[in-house]
């Protein structure tokens, strides 16, 4: 349980201040209080620091220090509080609340009109920011935080632990500023989340993690989402139906998950990835991509505005292979490619040869100008792909090779180095893998990173 939970928690924001904080002062020898001397601005600044037990402890100081902890806006966390605690800190504070983030151990087991006055509280001071996880978590998400949380008309960022999603049937969700929504392992019906969605014309940035049950489809009704990210989660279709300004589609997958992509209108979409080639399945507009004797991509099966594509693959699976180049040409712009090789359950049955049959890849032979090929093994199968780019990328300017630990380096770089790249420009690394720096959640979900597989 602690395991879960822990897990759970490093995939939510952070506490914005940290619960060893704490406010001292060297005393003079006449002990003089050398705090209270500084301006109330800084004051204020320091009470903003303090875990929310300290910072409501400050008003026993004197009349000047209730008045600064009033008139600075609370950031609330429960750590450590027990509930009367946590009443007595949003009573006593007019607001506005900046912040805050609920995982106590008690949220499950609380009187309903104690928590109930909470989120009330909290929707009437402004709340912007709020987390909320179950942190007496056992083996089922079964407890609904309370129908309130959905009248916090001011977020702008909400997080979810550990729960089930709130019942919307009896109330209508109010978040008209929302800008952020995480899921981390909760149950979400479908109709919850599809009911919401199109009620938050704001928000920006969709996360779905370590979902097992539901929600089982996503289907983005959305003129506002810029970044979906599907994270571990056992969802069965991700459909793209009416994303006109969503520019990042980013999975990772879940070993036996086999989800359906659907890509019906996403006319700003730029960056998409790590689609696994032996689990995913990918439609766009009318057309399923499948390996078939002389299958075309006809323009209307095709995204030109994708710039950054990652895949994952086994380059010893003949039907993952023969994918490959049919991917490639559904995204003819593209400039950026990552490849995640993965090894084989069984003996490669794919023909070495197999890429010198691959005609003409407009994205390969015109636009790539990135290649990184991570986790290679040395396999011949995998080799000819990383020539069969060399070869043909005419705008190449960059190629990286990441070497698994189990793999020879020298073994790589001397069976490349014999080949030379079409584009003389390219520079080209052969290295170890460096797992410090791998794909995660936190790159995922960043939307600062121009190129979230950056590594």
């Amino acid at each position: 349980m602690e395991e879960t939970l822990a897990t759970v928690l490093s995939y939510l924001p952070p506490p914005p201040i940290s619960p060893t904080t704490s406010l001292s002062s060297s005393a003079t020898s006449d002990d003089e209080d050398r705090i209270s001397c500084l301006p109330d601005a800084l004051l204020r600044n320091i009470i903003s620091r303090l875990p929310t037990k300290d910072a409501a402890g400050t008003t026993a100081f004197s009349s000047r220090w209730r008045s600064l902890w009033a008139s600075t806006p609370l950031h609330l966390d429960d750590a450590g509080m027990p509930p009367a605690a946590v009443t007595s800190a949003l009573n006593s504070h007019p607001g506005p609340v900046a912040s805050a983030r609920l995982s106590s151990e008690h949220l499950a087991s609380m009187e309903p009109d104690v928590l109930d006055s909470w989120f009330a509280s909290l929707a009437s001071k402004s709340i912007e920011v709020l987390v909320v996880v179950n942190g007496s978590w056992s083996d089922e998400c079964e407890w609904h935080p309370p129908p309130g949380l959905l009248a916090c008309a001011a977020l702008r960022r909400l997080w979810l632990g550990l729960c089930q999603f709130p019942d919307t049937s009896g109330l209508a969700p109010a978040f008209v500023n929302l800008q952020e929504l995480g899921i981390v392992h909760c149950s979400t019906q479908d109709r919850e989340l599809h009911a919401m969605l199109p009620r938050c014309p704001e928000l920006e940035s969709l996360a779905i993690v370590l979902t097992q049950d539901y929600p089982r489809y996503i289907h983005i009704w959305s003129g506002s989402l810029h970044s979906v990210v599907v994270w571990r989660s056992m969802v069965r279709e991700v459909h793209l139906d009416d994303a006109p300004n969503l520019e990042r589609l980013l999975l990772e997958p879940i070993d036996g998950a086999s989800t359906h992509v659907k890509i019906i209108n996403a006319p700003r979409l730029k960056v998409f990835g790590y689609f696994d080639v032996g689990l995913h399945q990918l439609k766009i507009g009318p057309t399923v991509i499948k390996d078939g004797i002389g299958m075309k991509v006809k323009p209307n099966a095709m995204v030109r505005t994708l710039r950054t594509l990652a895949l994952k693959v086994q380059f010893g699976v003949q039907e993952q292979v023969k994918l490959v180049p049919l991917l490639l040409k559904c995204f003819p712009c593209l400039e950026t490619l990552y490849i995640r090789s993965s090894p084989s359950e069984s003996p490669s049955n794919v023909d070495v040869d197999f890429w010198e049959q691959v005609g003409h890849t407009e994205c390969v032979t015109s636009h790539i100008k990135k290649f990184v090929f991570q986790d290679a093994r040395g396999e011949d199968t995998e080799l000819a792909f990383v020539k069969f780019i060399m070869e043909r990328a005419q705008m190449l300017e960059e190629m990286r090779v990441l070497v698994d630990d189990g793999c020879s380096r020298d073994l790589v770089l001397s069976r490349l180095s014999s080949e030379g790249c079409v584009s003389a420009d390219a520079s080209v690394v052969v290295e170890k893998q460096d797992m410090s720096h791998s794909w995660s959640f936190q790159r995922a979900s960043d939307m600062s990173r121009r190129d979230p597989f950056d590594c």
